[in-house]
């Protein structure tokens, strides 16, 4: 398995999401969360207020700007089950994730790498 400029550790530093029609902060909701990607496969564990909230796990893939995540189990419901597709930049240690959906942003992530 190839590995990618993504596999490493990773701090959620903001983000965004929208859900029913309403955009969540993770800032304002006090959201913490720490991927873990290599060789094809992802690992996130997240904290609300310092309590579980989410983890999920699965493969990964980059086409070209596209970072696509394939979750195969987590906290998800059934039908959450299936690919999310993101335009991705790296930035030297800073990752910029956006998804869309019908033309609307329905997701942003700035994640920071953790140092070695």
């Amino acid at each position: 398995m190839s590995t990618s400029p993504f596999d490493g550790a990773w701090q959620l530093v903001a983000g965004e999401c929208l859900d029913n029609g309403e955009m969540l902060h993770y800032d304002k909701l006090d959201i913490r969360s720490r991927k873990v990607l290599a060789e094809g496969h992802f690992t996130f564990i997240s904290y609300q207020k310092g309590a579980f909230w989410s983890a999920g796990s699965g493969r990964f893939r980059v086409d070209g700007e596209r970072y696509i995540e394939n979750p195969d189990m987590g906290t998800y419901s059934p039908e959450a089950l299936r690919e999310y597709a993101f335009q991705a930049r790296l930035m030297n240690d800073e990752w910029h994730n956006e998804r869309w959906e019908n033309g609307v942003r329905v997701e942003y992530e700035l994640w920071r790498r953790i140092a070695n």
